[in-house]
């Protein structure tokens, strides 16, 4: 789970953004158990926690001393990911298992998965409101 200290407003909008790819991935994971047994059906899931993780780390240990092209000639400076533009993008695993019928669904591991993502998503939805509570105590006092 990604959360920061220090920045309330940034914590909150990527916990916000990590509820959003949270529903969206159980829906896709729904949507798997649904098709467990349609013949060539591929998995799908989303992509955004890893991305997500590795841009934050990316700024985290950014020396911070930005670099603009002043020549079309140089090399081109390699430019900091905004951890606003990560989005959850839908994938489709074409190279797992898969049983006789063509299927990759492994219901179990859909169920395990659905259920991690549950407690993902209120854990998140509960350190959102932790968050909101701070900045309400901080704007009474």
């Amino acid at each position: 789970m990604v959360l920061l200290g220090g920045n309330s407003f940034k914590s909150i909008d990527i916990m916000q953004r990590s509820m959003g790819a949270s529903s969206l991935r159980s829906q896709v994971l729904n949507n798997n158990i649904a098709n467990a047994t349609t013949p060539n059906y591929k998995r799908q899931d989303i992509t955004f926690q890893s991305e997500l993780k590795r841009v934050l780390d990316n700024e985290k240990n950014y020396p911070g001393v930005p670099m603009t092209l002043t020549n079309e000639k140089h090399i081109p400076a390699m430019r900091m990911q905004d951890y606003r533009e990560v989005k959850a993008k839908k994938i489709t695993e074409f190279n797992t298992f898969q049983n006789n019928d063509g299927n990759s669904v492994d219901i179990d591991k859909e169920m395990i998965e659905q259920s991690k993502n549950t407690m993902y998503y209120n854990a998140l939805a509960q350190r959102t409101a932790k968050e909101f509570n701070k900045l309400k105590y901080i704007m009474k006092n």
